[in-house]
């Protein structure tokens, strides 16, 4: 990965936030903070699903003319814009049609984006199955940073002010590279301080073996952080031992951070319905937004969970054979 890439992603110009038009007064606070702060543009998206464009009654469903779901989509987007506007923020209103996961990456890859934000739900169990969480959709489908604003955040005191404290969780796999470079990038532009936290499986190691998977392990992260980087405070390195899928959710939890940097490797059908993934655990308990940036390993070895993704707060079964289109205003 080139240079100008991690600089363009710690400092984005592009701002991709896809909304349910019911976000809370939280995620847009954040929305306009991380414009405000790299005094990014942001694109507005919202994506109608095929369920509310049908044309006819089907099993029982009220008919709906899709005239009026994307006229009123259309209303409230531009409200949202307007608001994001007198923020100072410049910022485009855009209305697709399809399902988010399908057509959001599709979009991403017309337009040059930096960074995409994105609201959680905490589905877990059959719900997920059938409804999932765009977010997640995101994370394993999107090629550039998915910062998710959970459901645990705090709103910001002051919008557009750095993170003070930045944590990156690292496996030490091969894209660790990317990610330390990513946040000690972003740790380096906004004079943060920065965490780097593994987690040793040490299960049925002796003491001594335990204390010398831990010293490789520091040199290993301190290894990752890039020569010519210039942070204001040292890199700090945490290195506790136990189940990574416990330990990491807890320490981000328990430990005061402003922004917790993830990778994101496509989750596996038992963990996505449970729930028990890394990933969605830290999501849901963080109080700070989560950065989480694709893994390319393992990417294509699993398919993708096919579900219908309203919105971030909604459940609906979906018509598979559903036509698309595209409804966008510059």
């Amino acid at each position: 990965m080139v240079e100008s890439t991690i600089v363009r992603w710690s400092n984005p110009k592009v701002i991709l936030v896809a909304t349910n038009l019911v976000d809370d007064h939280t995620f847009n606070l954040y929305v306009i903070s991380q414009a405000k702060l790299s005094r990014a543009r942001v694109l507005l998206v919202h994506v109608i699903p095929p369920f509310y464009l049908r044309h006819e009654s089907v099993y029982g469903t009220p008919f709906v003319q899709p005239v009026i779901v994307v006229r009123n989509a259309r209303a409230r987007l531009d409200e949202m814009a307007a608001a994001l506007r007198e923020e100072g923020i410049e910022c485009e209103a855009i209305v697709l049609t399809g399902f988010p996961e399908e057509q959001i990456p599709l979009f991403l890859k017309s337009r040059p984006v930096d960074r995409v934000i994105v609201s959680a739900r905490n589905a877990t169990g059959v719900e997920r199955l059938i409804g999932g969480s765009v977010a997640e959709a995101l994370i394993s489908g999107v090629e550039i940073p998915v910062c998710t604003i959970g459901r645990q955040m705090r709103p910001p005191l002051t919008c557009g002010t750095p993170p003070e404290r930045i944590l990156l969780a690292a496996s030490l796999q091969p894209d660790s590279s990317m990610l330390a470079n990513f946040a000690s990038t972003l740790a380096e532009l906004h004079q943060s301080h920065l965490t780097l936290l593994h987690v040793l499986e040490a299960a049925g190691t002796t003491r001594e073996e335990r204390e010398l998977a831990r010293f490789m392990a520091r040199q290993k992260l301190s290894g990752l952080i890039p020569r010519e980087a210039r942070h204001r405070q040292h890199p700090a390195f945490l290195i506790p031992d136990g189940d990574p899928t416990k330990v990491i959710p807890d320490a981000v939890s328990s430990m005061s951070q402003d922004l917790v940097i993830l990778g994101g490797p496509y989750p596996s059908l038992f963990s996505w319905i449970l729930g028990t993934s890394v990933v969605h655990r830290v999501i849901a308990e963080a109080k700070c937004p989560v950065i989480t940036i694709k893994s390319q390993a393992g990417a294509a070895t699993e398919s993708p969970v096919r579900y219908d993704a309203i919105d971030a707060d909604a459940t609906l079964a979906h018509s598979m054979g559903c036509p698309e289109e595209t409804v966008s205003s510059r």
